[in-house]
């Protein structure tokens, strides 16, 4: 009689806690693991939004922010201060130095104008004696005393600067001459100076006043020969 075969099947295998998802891991819980998303009633699945928390760090650097930007407007400020203070001084002590000068300048003025007169005080005593006339002096005496007094008189103004303008046998220079008169006449060349009106001076190199002064001009060819015939 043959043996009966022994039965093949598998006996059904028992799921365990790994093959089953649901299963949670040994020693892990539920409320350990991190949230990745939730589900609303339509079935999507959105991230999930974890609230933050006001940081303490972050107030207190603000409030050190507020107090650096404090800290430089106030020192701005003093800085602006000590800038207009010291332009205050600055624009005081311009004005002195400007008035200083000022005065210092006419006090050299004043002081060389009394120099110039006191040398005028012997050509005024001059004068004086020269007015005082002495019995039996003649007016031959009279002016040679007086041209005496005139050239102390010219003396003190050279030493002063002052020169007069030479004219004599001058070619018509028109920044130092103003003629008056146009002379024609063969005895001088034509634009030279043949007499002088009024004598003309430079101070210290520069002209104080022209000399007026007569010019001679070339005689007119063409007149000459009609008045001829």
């Amino acid at each position: 009689m043959a043996p009966t075969p022994e039965s093949t099947e598998t006996p059904p295998v028992t799921a365990t806690g790994a093959e089953n998802p649901s299963t949670p891991l040994e020693g892990g819980r539920k409320e350990d693991q991190e949230p990745t998303a939730r589900q609303d009633s339509s079935g999507a699945r959105h991230p999930t939004q974890v609230p933050e928390e006001p940081s303490g760090e972050t107030r207190a650097d603000k409030a050190v922010g507020e107090g650096l930007e404090d800290a430089r407007h106030n020192r701005l400020k003093a800085d602006n201060e000590a800038l207009f203070q010291r332009l205050l001084r600055l624009q005081a002590e311009f004005d002195n130095f400007r008035k200083r000068t000022e005065r210092e300048k006419q006090d050299f003025f004043d002081y060389a104008l009394t120099d110039f007169v006191r040398k005028l005080l012997p050509v005024l005593d001059a004068f004086e004696r020269g007015l005082e006339v002495a019995e039996g002096e003649t007016v031959a005496d009279f002016k040679r005393g007086f041209q005496l007094v005139l050239k102390q008189f010219k003396d003190v103004l050279a030493q002063a600067g002052l020169e007069s303008i030479d004219t004599s046998g001058q070619i018509f220079d028109p920044n130092r001459h103003q003629a008056l008169m146009r002379e024609e006449t063969e005895a001088f060349a034509d634009n030279q100076i043949t007499g002088e009106l009024q004598p003309g001076y430079t101070f210290k190199g520069r002209l104080l006043r022209p000399s007026l002064v007569k010019v001679a001009a070339a005689p007119d060819k063409t007149t000459t020969e009609t008045q001829g015939n």
